[in-house]
């Protein structure tokens, strides 16, 4: 049997220009004899929820999750042998727009992928007499438009009509007659089963009631999470009420979705009461938010009526750390709630504005997600999508999967497509499983290959200049470079980039993705191949050093030009020093606030603690002025802003307050604060090497690694440092001092004068 041939399309025809409501389906079959199993396999062009004569079995929102549609699906399936009953049964379908044809990303596009939503089912019946029936989605099934569920959109929200409501509809006996006939489709792709980490509610948070200037009511409810709101309600048939959900208060202290720049409705919930108490929470809309204003609430606005649900995949959380100052400790909090909060099936960048699975943004965070959260099955699916996307000429696209910006123009940044490489390699140092870089490596190579030859070309405005590594420079396509660097603007770097490559970044990042390709290339045993990259990567470090540096030594005001060769390898050691030396000092000179923008960010405060800036590093991280960490911290972030400016000194409200990229500083918590690193891949080897410095008197951190726990306590009192371990193997332990001892699994003890 074909399941591609078995999809049913509940609508007849479509208003491109008006959102749709939701499909309601039902199918109702009869059971003759004692079952002895049950198993049931869906899946939707869509999002669905089912239901078994009147019941919903599973608790997974928003499913079947997210894909590249066009190219695979996948289906989920459930064991329900339980709750089959001889006789008259139901299965009851309700189907959203969810991604495949709902507004999601930058450019708020909807019907990405197609126009009409559509139903796979398949129930397979095993009988005690060993008989089988097999229930399908067929000509037999019935739909209707008319339920509750009057919009369904991810972005722009949901409405729901309560009066509407069909008593009974996914129950045998109920009286469908004057339901529509379903369609036959059919699905060109790949069904798959489902590959990622289940979609559930999390946490949960009760609101206080605030009023605001401008006389509105709004809920705070503390955190700023992805997620929607449950509410129970009383009130006159056929009354309104009206949720917007948002981030923040604007500088006036009111509620608004400004500084997100949406048009229309944006994140609303729009619900018609029906008679007596009731209780709703949205079936097919998510929202990023920490504030909800209420309009039209019949009667006193009670917080304990309110609950607001964080909607997350379900990592389970593996990294702790805890240290003496709180505000450090509330900016880990606030790197993991960013995880959460983009971490729904796909790597978003935030979960308001664009909701765009943008590689760039992963490719800063990867290694940090690692240690806050078991993120291998997670990123492995993902990268099933970055496969099947990339095109035949190697180029990765942008953001993935596509939410309809594929704008030529813009695909083949160099940071952001290099995520095809950046990503596999960290999940293998933290991970330790090779099979991800073999599953990877062909895209790996197409990727390089398509920078091979992007180098052969030159940019207009270098035709005349001299460079004998023309061939090994890219000054061509469009990059984004170091993006969102302080006192810069994103749309005049926007501009400027698409005029004129920002070549010293993507020369830079040719290199190094090309050397860890080398380095991929030997772990798989692929030795002539690795020696062609390695050679490779030499003459493009040349290169680099030629076109951009004076002779190894950086000349230039941004302070990302500093790190980004040092980090990557392309200068000698001597050089190295010699240009973290003049950052140390750039950084001193401006008062130690950040000068990194979104791709060096990550690797500042690692670089200057490698290169001897021990206090620096503290120095930066601890800064609660803007640019800076901890401004967002005491200016009452919950969660990590999209950028430095998320509110300046007016109280102007600026871009996403939900966006996990420069929350990779975490990682340096752990693997340089508390010191916990991997000496070799997946922890098989450890090495804990903390590096105390700034206000900290003592740090806490735990990491189930691979291998797994190992937990690095530190504290500080009358000049002594005193260490505990514990490890799961092999462990290398430097103190301070430089003293080092060599230990074995279990739990030891060390101290040493400060």
């Amino acid at each position: 049997m074909n399941w591609n041939e078995l999809f049913i399309e509940p609508e007849k025809t479509i208003n491109r220009k008006k959102h749709q409501p939701a499909s309601y389906l039902r199918k109702e079959f009869f059971v003759a004899g004692q079952v002895k199993s049950v198993v049931l396999h869906i899946t939707a062009l869509g999002l669905y929820r089912w239901f078994l004569n009147g019941e919903s079995i599973d608790d997974q929102p928003f499913m079947p999750g997210f894909t590249s549609y066009d190219k695979r699906l996948q289906y989920q399936t459930f064991n329900v042998t339980s709750n089959l009953t001889q006789g008259n049964n139901t299965l009851g379908v309700i189907l959203g727009d969810g991604w495949y044809r709902g507004k999601h990303g930058i450019m708020q596009k909807r019907y990405v992928y197609g126009e009409k939503t559509s139903l796979l089912v398949i129930l397979d019946i095993e009988y005690q007499d060993g008989s089988t029936e097999q229930i399908t989605t067929d000509e037999t099934w019935r739909a209707t438009q008319n339920g509750p569920i009057r919009k369904s959109d991810l972005k722009d929200g949901e409405v729901y009509d309560a009066t509407k409501e069909m008593g009974g509809w996914s129950s045998p006996g109920f009286d469908d007659e004057a339901w529509d006939i379903v369609n036959r489709s059919s699905y060109q792709g790949q069904l798959i089963p489902y590959e990622g980490e289940r979609i559930l509610e999390h946490e949960t948070f009760q609101p206080r009631v605030l009023k605001t200037q401008d006389g509105s009511t709004v809920l705070d409810f503390g955190q700023n999470i992805c997620g929607y709101v449950q509410f129970s309600v009383t009130g006159p048939t056929g009354h309104t009420v009206k949720l917007s959900h948002g981030e923040t208060l604007d500088a006036e202290g009111d509620f608004s979705v400004k500084h997100l720049r949406q048009k229309g409705e944006f994140q609303q919930i729009r619900y018609t009461l029906k008679e007596g108490e009731q209780t709703y929470k949205p079936f097919f809309t998510m929202h990023g938010f920490q504030l909800v204003k209420v309009e039209n609430w019949p009667g006193d606005v009670r917080p304990e009526d309110f609950t607001a649900i964080a909607v997350y995949s379900d990592l389970k959380e593996t990294g702790f750390f805890e240290c003496s100052n709180a505000l450090v400790n509330k900016l880990v909090s606030n790197s993991r709630w960013s995880q959460k909060s983009n971490f729904l099936d796909v790597p978003t960048d935030n979960p308001t504005r664009e909701r765009t699975p943008w590689t760039g943004d992963l490719g800063v965070f990867c290694m940090t997600a690692c240690y806050l959260m078991d993120s291998n099955t997670f990123l492995s699916k993902w990268l099933n999508d970055l496969t099947v996307t990339q095109r035949d000429d190697g180029l990765i696209m942008g953001h993935i999967p596509s939410t309809g910006h594929d704008n030529e123009l813009f695909q083949g940044s160099t940071a952001w497509s290099d995520v095809g490489i950046i990503v596999p390699w960290a999940m293998y140092q933290m991970y330790g499983d090779a099979s991800i870089l073999s599953r990877q490596y062909e895209g790996m190579a197409k990727w390089i290959g398509y920078q091979q030859e992007r180098a052969k070309k030159t940019h207009l405005f270098n035709k005349f200049k001299r460079n004998p590594y023309r061939s090994y420079t890219i000054d061509t396509g469009f990059h984004f470079g170091d993006w969102n660097e302080p006192g810069t603007s994103m749309g005049a770097q926007l501009n400027r980039n698409l005029i004129k490559s920002d070549e010293e970044v993507a020369t830079a990042y040719y290199a190094y993705c090309t050397g860890i390709l080398a380095k991929i290339a030997a772990i798989l045993g692929k030795n002539e191949e690795a020696e062609q990259y390695e050679a490779l990567a030499n003459r493009i470090k040349e290169a680099y050093r030629h076109n951009y540096t004076d002779n190894g030594i950086v000349v230039a005001k941004r302070h990302g030009k500093y790190v980004r060769p040092v980090a990557f390898d392309l200068l000698s050691e001597e050089e190295k020093q010699e240009n973290m030396k003049i950052l140390n000092s750039k950084v001193i000179a401006n008062n130690y606030k950040i000068g990194t923008g979104f791709l060096s960010t990550p690797f500042l405060l690692p670089m200057l603690t490698d290169y001897g800036f021990v206090d620096t590093a503290y120095r930066i991280l601890e800064n609660t002025e803007r640019p800076g960490w901890l401004y967002s911290i005491v200016n009452g972030a919950t969660s990590i802003w999209e950028s430095w400016d998320g509110k300046d000194e007016k109280g102007i409200v600026r871009d996403s307050w939900n966006q996990y990229a420069y929350g990779a500083v975490t990682g340096w918590l752990f693997g340089y604060s508390a010191g916990i690193t991997a000496l070799e891949p997946g922890f098989s080897k450890i090495r804990i090497r903390p590096k105390p410095g700034g206000s900290l008197d003592y740090v806490k951190c735990s990491f189930d690694s691979a291998a797994g726990e190992i937990k690095s306590e530190w504290t500080i009192q009358n000049d002594e440092f005193k260490l505990k371990v514990k490890t799961p193997t092999e462990t290398e332990v430097e103190l301070p001092d430089g003293s080092m001892s060599l230990v074995k699994e279990g739990s030891h003890s060390f101290r040493c004068s400060i």
